[in-house]
């Protein structure tokens, strides 16, 4: 630290190695002991309760806050994607506060907390999102468990860990459209979907049924890194 200049409380000196020290400690205790906890009450088997599982699936995503794109792997990568997707699906967020009154029909009972302030859940999607995106583009294989286990948890089917080695391993890719990348679909899927030419329109069909079509009658099952769900 610099003499007579701001510096952090107890540290009387900036001992790099030390702080560093520190810091893998806390992030050994939190993936040894905070995150198997967590894990333990998003299983559907001890945990039906949702908003109990919304405030679970927002600490899980909130301790990957700090994770740059050279730490992530399967296990960071289906929890930053399958707690957001949970959230995005589960939870009502407010355009206010958590619990804006205004929100609800009934002052009375206001919105669900997750217990964390919803700026700090956006930025941390929102950080995040590029690196997914990278990540999934370099680690085919790691990313098609990663896709798997979003859907397992998304739906209350299943865990994050699969072990059944009968299950056909799916390929998931992003729809070849310009205005699709980040929407990933398994190779299970019509070719017509994947490769991104089920949204050309048909002869005579209108808008309306054109939109329809696209948004909810051609594509089976997804998972869509643009909006998190």
């Amino acid at each position: 630290c610099i003499p007579g200049q701001p510096r952090p409380r107890g540290l009387e000196s900036l001992d790099n190695n030390r702080v560093e020290g520190a810091r893998k400690k806390i992030r050994n205790i939190l993936d040894s002991q905070a995150i198997p906890t967590l894990e333990y009450w998003i299983d559907p088997s001890r945990n039906k309760d949702v908003d109990v599982s919304c405030i679970v699936h927002a600490h899980l995503l909130y301790l990957f806050k700090n994770y740059e794109y050279e730490d992530l792997d399967f296990k960071a990568v289906s929890v930053i994607l399958s707690s957001q997707v949970y959230l995005t699906i589960n939870h009502r967020f407010s355009s206010s506060i958590y619990d804006d009154l205004q929100d609800t029909a009934n002052p009375t009972h206001p919105p669900p907390s997750i217990q964390i302030a919803q700026s700090e859940i956006f930025d941390t999607i929102q950080s995040k999102r590029y690196h997914i995106l990278r990540f999934i583009r370099e680690n085919q294989e790691e990313g098609d468990h990663a896709m798997e286990a979003v859907v397992r948890i998304a739906t209350g089917t299943g865990t994050r860990e699969l072990g059944d080695s009968r299950l056909k391993e799916r390929h998931w890719q992003s729809i070849k459209h310009s205005t699709c990348y980040g929407r990933f679909v398994p190779d299970t899927e019509d070719s017509k979907v994947r490769d991104g030419s089920y949204r050309k329109p048909r002869a005579r069909q209108s808008f309306e049924d054109w939109m329809l079509y696209v948004t909810t009658k051609a594509v089976g099952i997804e998972v869509n890194l643009q909006l998190s769900d």
